[in-house]
């Protein structure tokens, strides 16, 4: 017998400010976690590149540890991962990004990257591996990629469309606070508790 309860974001007390995308300023594609999962971020190190080749954009790695560099990346920002400004510097975030290796640990991954930026109000390109097939509405909320090929696609046009940006940023955080914050989880979360099994 089996309840889901997913991954939740608290959207009142902590992901509780949206992003205010501001059309005169470079766009920021961002990616955040530890250390251990910066390789994920080498997956795409080539989408990268060859964006830098039509697009004008900014690269921030937020991350408690600061060995990551791309070959020839222009613009490569790194942000200490710190507690008390973790909000502060997400929202710097336009696109965020959650490439995965396709494997079992991968998988098993909860998707939290994806959501802490939907909560924000930044839409997410993530890979097509487990949760975040069900965590993104592809098109909808962000994009779903399969290939190199989609990466540098969906970059390239959230890049070039501000208004389709904001509003599949607006898409992400109703679908956070509908189905993946604390607030929409409390009940199914109480219940386990009084349910005979």
């Amino acid at each position: 017998h089996v309840i889901l309860n997913p991954t939740t974001i608290d959207t009142d007390r902590y992901h509780n400010r949206i992003k205010k995308f501001d059309s005169s300023k470079k766009i920021v594609l961002g990616w955040t976690g530890t250390h251990s999962t910066l390789r994920y971020l080498n997956e795409i190190e080539d989408v990268f590149r060859e964006l830098e080749t039509h697009c004008d954009f900014e690269l921030c790695v937020i991350s408690d540890k600061k060995p990551f560099t791309i070959s020839g990346l222009r613009s490569l920002n790194y942000v200490p991962w710190k507690k008390e400004t973790e909000i502060s510097d997400l929202l710097r975030i336009d696109i965020g990004l959650m490439p995965l290796t396709n494997d079992p640990w991968a998988h098993g991954k909860c998707g939290l990257k994806a959501l802490q930026f939907m909560a924000l109000g930044i839409p997410s390109i993530v890979s097509a591996v487990g949760v975040n097939t069900t965590i993104l509405d592809h098109t909808v909320n962000g994009f779903v990629c399969y290939t190199k090929e989609d990466w540098i696609k969906y970059i390239s046009l959230l890049i070039s469309d501000r208004k389709l940006l904001a509003g599949m940023g607006m898409c992400a955080r109703k679908k956070v606070e509908d189905r993946y914050s604390v607030q929409s989880n409390t009940k199914n979360f109480l219940h386990l508790f009084s349910k005979k099994i």
